[in-house]
Parts: structure tokens; C-alpha cells; sequence
């Protein structure tokens, strides 16, 4: 099993767990972080934080 950082809060997660993940970046953020990310482009939610035009999907393993 790998463990993955949130990028949001670092904490460690299996690679099954639940993630959100940037359709357009790639930013990752776990479920506990997805209402509270802050960022250049948004301040939680689904809209991604850290880049223009992404949103965040849920996703499970890598």
C-alpha cells in the first residue's frame, strides 16, 4: 500500500482513499481539506484552489 500527502494539510493517506483531484492541474486534496482549501483561485469547495479553470473530482486509488 502507498501512502499519499494531501496537499492541502500533508497528512499521509492510503492511495485507495477517497481523494479530490483537479481535472486540470492534478491538485490533490483529501476529503477532510476538500470545504477548507485556500488558494490564488478559490477558497474550498469544488472549484480548484490553485488554478483557473479546474474543478475538483472525486477519485479513489491512483
Amino acid at each position: 500500500m502507498v501512502y499519499i500527502p494531501c496537499q492541502c494539510c500533508g497528512k499521509e493517506f492510503p492511495n485507495t482513499s477517497k481523494w479530490y483531484v483537479c481535472d486540470k492541474c492534478g491538485y490533490r486534496v483529501c476529503p477532510f481539506c476538500q470545504p477548507y482549501h485556500r488558494g490564488k483561485y478559490s477558497s474550498g469547495g469544488f472549484k480548484c484552489s490553485q488554478c483557473a479553470f479546474g474543478y475538483l473530482k472525486e477519485q479513489r486509488g491512483l
